[in-house]
């Protein structure tokens, strides 16, 4: 096991590039799916993800980190032998949470579905139920290969999760939608529900359509665990198998893994923090604000909104929109840098346990300036050509798009916040500060939520207030979390060299990005104008990273 490990950046930048390829591929899935499935399809979608998430996180992420860390202590201690008691200790643990997890979304599906004003997505709900199993299955093992600095089989497995999401969502999906449109033309009904006109009619399917998308979801999670659970066997077939531990020491382990687990578990929710507040309060708002006032919102958006579109499905609508294109684009940098979060929690708790300050504080700042050099030139350059981003991917979603505009807009700023503290949460965990990062989590929350109620429900603002709740959100949390790891944890860090610099340059490739999109191409088409634009961007990170390093 050992001749498989990777150095902290190694191991960084193996997760960061297998991340990229999974949003890449994850892009080929959400964009095709929302411009089939449109505002009120992908509220749908959105709503099953975004319950099945914090579920997720709190069983198999929050876990995953603590056998992490737990692994990485052992092994530091006794080798590959402690890591693999930790995962015999772990397995059953894991197993039956997953099974609490599946119970809890089908036993609650309708009950959820109709508490976030979106009783549509209580099939989308019931399909995902299933992956919180596979999802915990694939934790222990991936916990155990993260702990042991070995990330190639979360890589691959996240990689192979990522292909059969795209195949089987994709076209369960679509071949959903076509049988149940041909069943309207023939018959005039979907599943013997008569609707006057195909552009009702879609908005009825859209709720299978979206549900069967979420079962492709459930499959890859499926496929994912069968593929690190097999590597594991194989890398493990041939190894002495200790036989001399007793059930006290299993039991041990277990107390052990769930006191690291409880906070982190928690914890892991910052990751999530945004969607979990936006699915629980963005749609009760929006209600609120539409009975407040329905005729500004809709001529604040004239020409935007279908005619079928009616109040009742206006809060979908603006949601979907919302969740489904500008949240998507959002979530890029930061699930980059969660991939060095995850390379960063056993190469920090190694450090600490081996008691070296030096090599403790080094990979302190090597994660800040990893992240912030992704995250910086990224985030930027979102905000400043969001319009013509959204309108590129999103064709045949033009209103939705031009809806999420200004929204997206200042979602770039965010994202770089959240990119940021992602791995700051990991760092803060993996020394020890699990309840610090709850307390921030928590903050962060509330602040997100009253701003959402504050915002969100005026009529003049509507969907256009969700991203500012982010904003102060993680701002919040990461200006805490750096203050205390200098102050508090007194860890040295070269602020000039970390951010200074990497937000000058990042400055430099927005300037860039812009100019070539309104400027030197402004002859061209937009789609060409686009990716011209883009590559000056990319070609100015690239010479930030020459600068910085």
């Amino acid at each position: 096991m050992k001749k498989n490990s990777q150095s902290f950046l190694e191991g960084a930048i193996l997760l960061t590039l297998s991340t990229v390829v999974v949003k890449v591929i994850g892009a080929l899935f959400k964009i095709p799916l929302a411009n089939i499935l449109g505002g009120v399809g992908m509220s749908y979608y959105v709503s099953a993800y975004d319950i099945f998430t914090p579920i997720y996180s709190m069983t198999a992420t929050g876990l995953g980190v603590a056998a992490s860390r737990l692994v990485a202590e052992r092994g530091a201690l006794s080798g590959a032998e402690g890591g693999r008691e930790v995962l015999r200790a772990s397995r059953w643990v894991f197993l039956l949470l997953g099974l609490g997890g599946m119970g809890l979304l089908l036993a609650f599906a309708p009950a959820f579905a109709r508490a976030i004003n979106n009783p549509g997505a209580t099939l989308a709900v019931c399909a995902i139920a299933p992956a919180v199993v596979f999802s915990c299955v694939s934790a222990v093992y991936r916990g155990y290969f993260q702990g042991m600095t070995d990330m190639v089989p979360t890589a691959k497995s996240q990689v192979l999760e990522s292909l059969v999401r795209l195949t089987a969502g994709t076209a369960l999906s679509y071949g959903t939608t076509l049988f149940l449109r041909r069943r309207w033309l023939e018959t005039g009904a979907v599943l013997g529900r008569p609707f006057p006109s195909l552009e009702e009619a879609n908005l009825y399917i859209f709720r299978f359509s979206a549900a069967s998308a979420i079962a492709g979801v459930t499959l890859s999670t499926l496929a994912g665990a069968l593929y690190i659970r097999g590597r594991y066997r194989r890398e493990t077939r041939d190894l002495p198998r200790a036989r001399g531990k007793g059930r006290g020491s299993g039991r041990g382990l277990v107390r052990q893994l769930l006191g690291i687990a409880v906070p982190i578990s928690l914890g892991t929710l910052v990751v999530n923090l945004t969607s979990v507040i936006d699915l629980m309060s963005v749609m009760n708002c929006l209600k609120t604000a539409i009975a407040g006032d329905g005729a500004a919102i809709r001529a604040m958006y004239q020409g935007l909104i279908p005619a079928a579109v009616t109040d009742d499905l206006l809060p979908e609508y603006l949601y979907g929109s919302y969740s489904g294109l500008a949240f998507s684009l959002f979530n890029l940098a930061p699930a980059i840098t969660a991939a060095l979060g995850v390379s960063a929690l056993p190469a920090v708790t190694r450090a600490l346990a081996g008691g070296s300050r030096d090599r403790l504080e080094t990979t302190v700042d090597s994660v800040l300036r990893v992240a912030l050099l992704a995250a910086l030139p990224a985030g930027l350059g979102l905000s400043v050509l969001s319009g013509p981003i959204l309108r590129f991917l999103f064709p045949a979603r033009l209103m939705e798009a031009a809806i999420v505009t200004p929204v997206l807009r200042v979602m770039g700023i965010s994202t770089i916040l959240v990119a940021v503290t992602t791995p700051m949460n990991s760092v803060l965990q993996a020394t020890g500060h699990e309840k610090l990062a709850l307390g921030l989590m928590l903050t962060g929350a509330a602040v997100k939520l009253s701003t959402n109620y504050r915002l969100v429900s005026r009529p003049e603002l509507n969907i256009r207030g969700v991203p500012y709740g982010t904003l102060l959100c993680y701002g919040l949390i990461l200006l805490v979390s750096l203050g205390f790891l200098r102050f508090g944890a007194k860890i040295r860090l070269d602020f000039y060299r970390t951010l200074l610099k990497p937000l000058f340059c990042a400055l430099l490739c927005a300037g860039a990005a812009y100019s070539g999109y309104y400027l030197l191409f402004s002859s061209c088409s937009s789609s060409i104008r686009l990716l011209a634009a883009i590559a000056l961007d990319a070609c100015t990170a690239f010479f930030e990273w020459e600068m910085v390093r």
